[in-house]
């Protein structure tokens, strides 16, 4: 496990810390392997990335189970010291315990991290019902995989997996591309603008359609954010003029809400992606980089 390994061995505390103050349930076999380069399909994934703040590694946390089974009996085992009934199925509820679980084992990691040298910084976390994770030449995952037993159900074990991805960071596709921010609230751009111009992207902003295909002309960006009901003009009929005279123009939709009628009216006007506000830092980052490609 080469320079991670004492990176991992404060993780697997965490990990089996975690479990042990937050259930009843007991730990019985630990397993660590690594993961090669090949596309793996996670079920039930709970994820948390994350970054160092010198921008050299980066990578993710992922809580992950091999069946509903398994991601209920630990969502159940929280659930009961916090005083709560067991959960039948996955829910809301059930989703945000093991959130909850995964953001004590990061919390508890990174702070041992930090006095090893490793000072990261990571974000919420993000439930999927399944999640592909690439590996790739600058990124080593791991699977720690834990047997855990239910003492007030003998002779069944059931397992949970941990799985972390460490890697350099590999230059972004941000950096040095022209990115115009359209949006009504201040607040907004600001929010957005300062997360691409981490990543060294050059930000213009508009305030209103009118304005944007004004500064489109002449800045003439790589892709331009979006937001759709904004005063004086919105944005469907501003990426309408636009595409008008720069028909290669790449769009993201940025929208309040996930109306069907909006969703249908992006695709007609062959936008590159549809982000729901507020977005996750991550979230942004991961669709602005796949459709400036």
């Amino acid at each position: 496990m080469n320079q991670f390994s004492e990176h991992i061995d404060i993780l697997i505390n965490a990990y089996k810390s975690s479990i042990e103050q937050m259930t009843h349930l007991k730990v019985t076999a630990t397993e660590i392997r690594q993961v090669l380069k090949e596309n793996n399909v996670l079920q039930f994934a709970h994820i948390i990335s994350y970054t160092d703040y010198d921008k050299k590694v980066d990578g993710k946390f992922v809580l992950t189970f091999n069946s509903v089974s398994d991601a209920l009996t630990l969502a159940s085992a929280i659930a009961k010291r916090l005083g709560m009934g067991k959960f039948k199925e996955i829910s809301d509820d059930s989703i945000d315990l093991l959130n909850e679980f995964l953001n004590v084992v990061v919390g508890r990691t990174i702070s041992d991290w930090d006095n090893i040298g490793l000072k990261v910084k990571f974000d919420t976390p993000v439930f999927k019902k399944s999640y592909r994770s690439d590996i790739s030449n600058t990124m080593r995952g791991y699977m720690i995989c834990l047997d855990i037993e239910d003492p007030e159900a003998k002779g069944t074990t059931e397992q949970i997996i941990l799985r972390i991805d460490f890697g350099e960071k590999s230059e972004s596709r941000i950096r040095g591309r022209k990115i115009m921010l359209v949006d009504d609230s201040r607040v907004m751009r600001n929010i957005i603008g300062q997360t691409l111009k981490e990543e060294g992207a050059e930000i213009k902003e508009a305030e209103n359609g009118e304005e944007a295909i004004r500064i489109h002309r002449t800045f003439n960006p790589d892709l331009t954010l979006m937001d759709i009901n904004m005063p004086k003009m919105g944005g469907f009929e501003a990426i309408a003029k636009i595409r008008e005279y720069n028909a290669a123009s790449k769009f993201i939709i940025l929208s309040s809400s996930s109306r069907k009628d909006e969703i249908i009216k992006a695709k007609e006007l062959r936008v590159s992606g549809y982000l729901v506000k507020p977005v996750e830092s991550a979230q942004l980052l991961d669709r602005v980089s796949s459709v400036l490609g």
